[in-house]
Protein backbone atom coordinates (compact mmCIF):
# COMPACT_ATOMS: atom_id res chain seq x y z
CA UNK A 1 0.00 0.00 0.00
CA UNK A 2 1.47 3.46 -0.35
CA UNK A 3 1.95 5.98 1.62
CA UNK A 4 3.52 8.93 2.54
CA UNK A 5 6.40 7.08 4.16
CA UNK A 6 7.40 5.29 1.39
CA UNK A 7 5.49 7.90 -1.82
CA UNK A 8 8.81 8.29 -3.37
CA UNK A 9 10.08 4.73 -2.78
CA UNK A 10 7.21 3.51 -4.94
CA UNK A 11 7.93 6.97 -7.55
CA UNK A 12 11.26 6.29 -8.02
CA UNK A 13 10.58 2.28 -8.02
CA UNK A 14 8.59 3.04 -10.82
CA UNK A 15 11.22 4.83 -13.13
CA UNK A 16 14.00 2.87 -11.99
CA UNK A 17 11.78 -0.63 -13.31
CA UNK A 18 10.73 1.66 -16.81
CA UNK A 19 13.97 2.46 -17.33
CA UNK A 20 15.28 -0.69 -16.72
CA UNK A 21 12.70 -2.01 -19.20
CA UNK A 22 13.75 0.54 -22.00
CA UNK A 23 17.46 -0.87 -21.46
CA UNK A 24 16.68 -4.34 -21.89
CA UNK A 25 14.57 -3.76 -24.81
CA UNK A 26 17.29 -1.22 -26.51
CA UNK A 27 19.94 -3.81 -25.86
CA UNK A 28 17.96 -6.88 -27.34
CA UNK A 29 16.91 -5.05 -30.50
CA UNK A 30 21.07 -3.55 -30.76
CA UNK A 31 21.86 -7.24 -30.20
CA UNK A 32 19.07 -9.17 -32.11
CA UNK A 33 20.65 -6.73 -35.17
CA UNK A 34 23.92 -7.15 -34.71
CA UNK A 35 23.43 -11.08 -34.49
CA UNK A 36 21.38 -11.06 -37.90
CA UNK A 37 23.86 -9.23 -39.30
CA UNK A 38 26.55 -11.74 -38.36
CA UNK A 39 24.18 -14.73 -39.77
CA UNK A 40 23.77 -13.13 -43.20
CA UNK A 41 27.22 -12.34 -43.59
CA UNK A 42 28.26 -15.66 -42.81
CA UNK A 43 25.31 -17.78 -44.13
CA UNK A 44 23.48 -15.44 -46.41
CA UNK A 45 23.49 -15.45 -50.39
CA UNK A 46 23.58 -12.21 -52.55
CA UNK A 47 21.17 -11.69 -55.05
CA UNK A 48 20.30 -8.88 -57.30
CA UNK A 49 16.93 -7.42 -56.71
CA UNK A 50 14.48 -4.77 -58.53
CA UNK A 51 13.38 -1.73 -57.38
CA UNK A 52 9.53 -1.09 -57.27
CA UNK A 53 9.34 2.19 -55.93
CA UNK A 54 10.70 5.18 -53.63
CA UNK A 55 8.99 7.48 -51.01
CA UNK A 56 9.99 9.79 -48.29
CA UNK A 57 8.02 9.02 -45.72
CA UNK A 58 8.01 12.33 -42.93
CA UNK A 59 6.70 12.20 -39.47
CA UNK A 60 5.79 15.14 -37.29
CA UNK A 61 7.97 13.27 -34.67
CA UNK A 62 10.75 12.16 -36.02
CA UNK A 63 13.26 12.72 -39.40
CA UNK A 64 12.11 11.91 -43.04
CA UNK A 65 12.83 8.31 -43.76
CA UNK A 66 14.12 7.66 -47.05
CA UNK A 67 11.84 4.11 -48.04
CA UNK A 68 12.50 1.42 -50.73
CA UNK A 69 10.07 -1.24 -51.55
CA UNK A 70 11.67 -4.39 -53.74
CA UNK A 71 11.55 -8.07 -55.35
CA UNK A 72 14.12 -10.56 -55.48
CA UNK A 73 13.74 -14.38 -56.85
CA UNK A 74 14.97 -16.91 -53.95
CA UNK A 75 16.69 -20.10 -55.38
CA UNK A 76 13.64 -21.45 -55.59
CA UNK A 77 11.79 -18.96 -58.17
CA UNK A 78 9.83 -17.99 -55.35
CA UNK A 79 9.19 -13.95 -55.37
CA UNK A 80 9.69 -12.43 -51.98
CA UNK A 81 8.68 -8.72 -51.90
CA UNK A 82 10.16 -6.06 -49.05
CA UNK A 83 10.67 -2.56 -48.04
CA UNK A 84 13.56 -0.57 -46.14
CA UNK A 85 14.85 2.45 -45.05
CA UNK A 86 17.90 3.51 -45.82
CA UNK A 87 20.41 6.39 -46.27
CA UNK A 88 19.58 9.72 -48.13
CA UNK A 89 22.68 8.63 -50.36
CA UNK A 90 22.07 5.43 -50.95
CA UNK A 91 18.27 5.91 -51.52
CA UNK A 92 19.24 8.61 -54.49
CA UNK A 93 21.25 6.05 -56.06
CA UNK A 94 19.16 3.84 -56.70
CA UNK A 95 15.74 4.12 -59.25
CA UNK A 96 12.47 2.92 -59.58
CA UNK A 97 13.03 -0.74 -62.09
CA UNK A 98 16.30 -0.59 -61.47
CA UNK A 99 18.68 -2.99 -59.61
CA UNK A 100 19.34 -3.19 -56.02
CA UNK A 101 21.41 -5.80 -54.14
CA UNK A 102 19.55 -8.13 -51.45
CA UNK A 103 21.63 -10.33 -49.52
CA UNK A 104 18.87 -13.70 -47.68
CA UNK A 105 19.37 -16.60 -45.53
CA UNK A 106 18.67 -19.39 -48.16
CA UNK A 107 16.91 -21.76 -45.12
CA UNK A 108 14.41 -18.24 -44.47
CA UNK A 109 14.49 -15.61 -47.71
CA UNK A 110 12.15 -14.01 -45.49
CA UNK A 111 15.24 -13.10 -43.81
CA UNK A 112 16.90 -10.43 -45.83
CA UNK A 113 18.99 -7.27 -46.01
CA UNK A 114 19.48 -4.80 -49.06
CA UNK A 115 22.92 -2.73 -49.32
CA UNK A 116 23.34 0.24 -47.14
CA UNK A 117 19.75 -0.77 -45.09
CA UNK A 118 20.72 -0.67 -41.07
CA UNK A 119 20.17 -3.63 -39.26
CA UNK A 120 17.79 -2.07 -36.61
CA UNK A 121 15.68 1.54 -36.55
CA UNK A 122 18.76 3.29 -35.44
CA UNK A 123 17.17 5.81 -33.77
CA UNK A 124 15.19 3.22 -31.55
CA UNK A 125 19.04 1.46 -31.12
CA UNK A 126 20.05 4.70 -29.64
CA UNK A 127 17.20 6.24 -27.93
CA UNK A 128 15.73 3.42 -25.63
CA UNK A 129 18.69 2.69 -24.01
CA UNK A 130 19.50 6.39 -23.56
CA UNK A 131 15.91 7.16 -22.45
CA UNK A 132 16.38 3.91 -19.81
CA UNK A 133 19.63 4.97 -18.76
CA UNK A 134 18.21 8.87 -17.65
CA UNK A 135 15.22 6.72 -16.23
CA UNK A 136 17.04 4.38 -14.39
CA UNK A 137 19.22 7.24 -13.11
CA UNK A 138 17.04 9.15 -11.57
CA UNK A 139 14.38 6.68 -10.50
CA UNK A 140 17.86 4.91 -8.38
CA UNK A 141 18.30 8.37 -7.11
CA UNK A 142 15.01 8.97 -6.01
CA UNK A 143 14.71 5.33 -3.99
CA UNK A 144 18.33 5.72 -2.89
CA UNK A 145 17.12 9.46 -1.30
CA UNK A 146 14.24 8.10 0.18
CA UNK A 147 15.66 4.76 1.80
CA UNK A 148 18.45 7.76 3.36
CA UNK A 149 15.69 9.77 4.39
CA UNK A 150 13.90 7.19 5.60
CA UNK A 151 16.90 5.62 7.55
CA UNK A 152 17.55 9.24 8.83
CA UNK A 153 13.52 9.65 10.23
CA UNK A 154 13.44 6.16 11.94
CA UNK A 155 17.16 7.04 13.74
CA UNK A 156 15.84 10.85 15.19
CA UNK A 157 13.01 9.17 16.01
CA UNK A 158 15.12 6.53 17.98
CA UNK A 159 17.83 8.59 19.35
CA UNK A 160 16.96 12.36 18.42
CA UNK A 161 16.71 15.07 20.77
CA UNK A 162 13.29 15.99 21.79
CA UNK A 163 11.74 19.62 21.39
CA UNK A 164 8.12 20.91 21.47
CA UNK A 165 6.46 21.94 17.98
CA UNK A 166 3.87 24.45 17.87
CA UNK A 167 1.28 23.98 14.79
CA UNK A 168 1.48 27.13 13.12
CA UNK A 169 -0.67 25.76 9.63
CA UNK A 170 -2.10 22.67 8.02
CA UNK A 171 -4.20 22.61 5.05
CA UNK A 172 -4.22 20.53 1.56
CA UNK A 173 -1.33 20.34 -0.43
CA UNK A 174 0.07 19.03 -3.77
CA UNK A 175 0.81 16.00 -3.13
CA UNK A 176 -2.24 13.50 -3.96
CA UNK A 177 -1.80 9.59 -3.08
CA UNK A 178 -4.09 7.05 -4.97
CA UNK A 179 -6.27 10.15 -5.62
CA UNK A 180 -6.75 11.57 -2.02
CA UNK A 181 -5.01 14.78 -1.72
CA UNK A 182 -2.41 14.77 1.45
CA UNK A 183 -2.09 17.80 3.75
CA UNK A 184 0.61 19.59 5.09
CA UNK A 185 1.32 20.24 8.40
CA UNK A 186 3.87 23.41 9.32
CA UNK A 187 5.38 23.75 12.62
CA UNK A 188 7.81 25.58 14.74
CA UNK A 189 9.91 24.59 17.04
CA UNK A 190 12.96 25.91 19.24
CA UNK A 191 16.51 23.53 19.91
CA UNK A 192 18.46 23.54 22.73
CA UNK A 193 20.37 26.52 22.18
CA UNK A 194 16.77 28.25 22.00
CA UNK A 195 17.26 29.08 18.20
CA UNK A 196 13.85 29.01 16.17
CA UNK A 197 13.07 26.41 13.33
CA UNK A 198 10.55 25.98 10.92
CA UNK A 199 9.77 22.22 9.34
CA UNK A 200 6.90 21.01 7.97
CA UNK A 201 5.30 16.84 7.22
CA UNK A 202 3.02 15.59 4.35
CA UNK A 203 0.03 13.67 6.71
CA UNK A 204 -3.12 12.19 5.77
CA UNK A 205 -6.27 14.24 5.91
CA UNK A 206 -7.83 12.46 8.66
CA UNK A 207 -4.73 12.82 10.69
CA UNK A 208 -4.08 16.56 9.56
CA UNK A 209 -7.18 17.21 10.37
CA UNK A 210 -7.00 16.29 14.02
CA UNK A 211 -4.09 18.83 14.67
CA UNK A 212 -5.06 22.66 14.86
CA UNK A 213 -2.89 25.46 14.48
CA UNK A 214 -1.49 26.38 18.35
CA UNK A 215 -1.80 22.38 19.00
CA UNK A 216 1.48 21.26 20.05
CA UNK A 217 3.58 17.93 19.17
CA UNK A 218 6.49 16.35 19.97
CA UNK A 219 9.51 16.96 17.59
CA UNK A 220 12.90 14.83 17.14
CA UNK A 221 15.82 16.79 15.91
CA UNK A 222 19.15 16.51 14.97
CA UNK A 223 21.38 18.06 18.06
CA UNK A 224 23.97 18.90 15.57
CA UNK A 225 21.62 19.62 12.62
CA UNK A 226 18.58 21.04 13.67
CA UNK A 227 17.38 21.20 10.23
CA UNK A 228 17.40 17.53 10.01
CA UNK A 229 14.05 16.70 12.33
CA UNK A 230 10.76 14.45 12.19
CA UNK A 231 7.64 15.38 13.38
CA UNK A 232 6.92 12.24 15.13
CA UNK A 233 2.95 12.70 15.64
CA UNK A 234 3.11 11.90 19.38
CA UNK A 235 0.97 15.02 21.30
CA UNK A 236 3.14 16.96 24.19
Amino acid sequence: MITNDNFWIWFGGIWLAVGLMFLVIGGGIGWNSRALDARLDAEGVSVEGVVLGKEIVSRNDGPERYRVTYRFSDAHGDAVRGSADLSAETWDSLVERGPIDVRYLPARPSTHRVLGQSGADALLVFLFPLIGAVLAAVGGAIVVNALRKRGIRRELVRSGAIAAGTVIDVGPGNLHINGIPQWVLRYRFQDAQGRAHEGKCALSQEVARSWQPGAVGRIRYDARDPRSRVWTGDRW
